[in-house]
């Protein structure tokens, strides 16, 4: 890329990420660019080529930034002489919070990227790129640890946690739990003895919950005739495959085969259709968690999985955009393996080296690690095949009094 096509690239990923961070992916197509950067759809096309030649250079002069980022990082993780799984814990929550508050609309960029990602297949190679150079990255953070398996957790951890950074960043009670989540991750899944982290657990998982503010502390969605509900299982499918920003009049129309008129009539407003839309995926989502657990088996169907995990990481990114969904965002993050721990604890007859905080960093992994594979040949099974290696390297490992480990000479 000559040095001018580099300064223009800048230009329009600046402007790109705006629109994305205020309308969602959908937004990114030529007209709306063209018009924020005061050209022409001609002019963008001479420069770059094709619309989706357009969205890759975008996409890569994205990871370049991000590539400065984590380069920053690493230094800083190079700079400690002496590294512990305590210290590694630390330097990921700071990282997770920079990629969400002070990088945010970069980090909703690549949220928004990963949430488009199985339906917009023209993403998927440049996307590829990035997420490759986040796994890159973590594994040179922790190479002095000596496990193997923690740059994947911590990548996969990230995907799902960073998307919650930026709708609840200034929440200490979130704070807390994604500190407290890391934490337990980089130390090994099992609560060492004396551990009182299970106890701060507990209280800011309950103070999370204060956002919700209902009576049950439950959503509740607004009323709707039996039309309009069987209308909000088609926006909802939608917010699922394509996201928020996919709800529009017309493609609802199409998906749930109605005349766009009478659609209108019942909704009148894309905002309309957007609330009936999440308030049925909230609703499908709490019951979920609420229904009893069962075993976990890679003979479920994957689907089934993906939908749960895209459905809340959907909320967390719509919450971003409409602060009246921060209550539901921050209830789906504090639930998180409530199902998973029920059934750790039927598997071992009523105990488990694994507690509540456990099943939640688990849980977060599992989603995390959906969203990076989602759309890709032989990605199904993945989240279970990671969760399994961690559960196996935790309960092989046990909890450990401190030890010794490399340091920078």
């Amino acid at each position: 890329m000559t040095a001018r096509l580099e300064a223009d690239i800048l230009q329009v990923l600046r402007a790109a990420m705006a629109l994305v961070s205020a309308d969602g992916l959908s937004a990114l197509t030529l007209r709306p660019l063209a018009e924020r950067l005061g050209t022409t759809v001609s002019i963008l096309s001479y420069k770059f080529g094709r619309k989706d030649d357009l969205v890759a250079a975008i996409i890569d002069a994205a990871r370049e930034e991000d590539s400065a980022f984590l380069d920053l990082w690493l230094a800083r993780i190079r700079a400690v002489r002496s590294m512990t799984p305590a210290i590694m814990a630390e330097f990921a929550d700071s990282i997770l919070d920079d990629m969400a508050r002070g990088h945010a609309i970069r980090g909703q960029f690549y949220c928004e990227l990963l949430q488009g990602a199985a339906s917009r297949p023209e993403i998927a190679a440049p996307l590829g790129l990035w997420r490759a150079q986040r796994l890159a990255f973590w594994r040179a953070a922790t190479e002095r640890l000596e496990r193997p398996d923690l740059a994947e957790t911590l990548h996969a951890y990230s995907a799902d946690e960073v998307v919650h950074g930026l709708a609840l960043g200034d929440q200490a009670a979130y704070r807390w739990l994604r500190r407290l989540g890391l934490k337990r991750l980089c130390g090994g899944l099992v609560a060492a003895e004396g551990d009182t982290d299970g106890e701060l657990f507990t209280v800011f998982h309950a103070a999370l919950g204060d956002l919700l503010m209902t009576p049950d502390g439950r959503y509740q969605a607004a009323p709707m005739s039996e039309w309009q509900a069987r209308i909000a299982g088609h926006i909802s499918a939608l917010i699922i495959d394509e996201g928020a920003d996919a709800v529009t009049h017309r493609a609802v129309a199409k998906r749930a085969g109605v005349a766009s008129s009478t659609l209108a009539y019942h909704f009148p407003r894309q905002d309309d259709l957007l609330r009936s839309g999440l308030d049925d995926v909230i609703i499908r989502l709490q019951g979920h968690v609420d229904r009893p657990a069962s075993p976990v088996s890679t003979s479920e169907p994957n689907r089934s999985r993906e939908e749960i995990a895209r459905a809340t990481f959907a909320v967390a990114l719509a919450a971003t955009r409409n602060a009246s969904l921060r209550g539901i965002a921050a209830d789906m993050r504090r639930r998180r393996g409530e199902n998973l721990y029920v059934y750790l604890k039927r598997e071992g007859g009523g105990a488990t080296p694994f507690d509540l905080l456990s099943a939640q960093v688990m849980s977060i992994t599992s989603i995390g690690q959906l969203m990076l594979t989602a759309g890709e040949v032989g990605g199904a099974g993945a989240d279970f095949e990671l969760i399994g290696r961690m559960r196996t390297a935790a309960l092989a490992a046990g909890p450990k009094p401190p030890r010794e480990y490399r340091t920078t000479v």
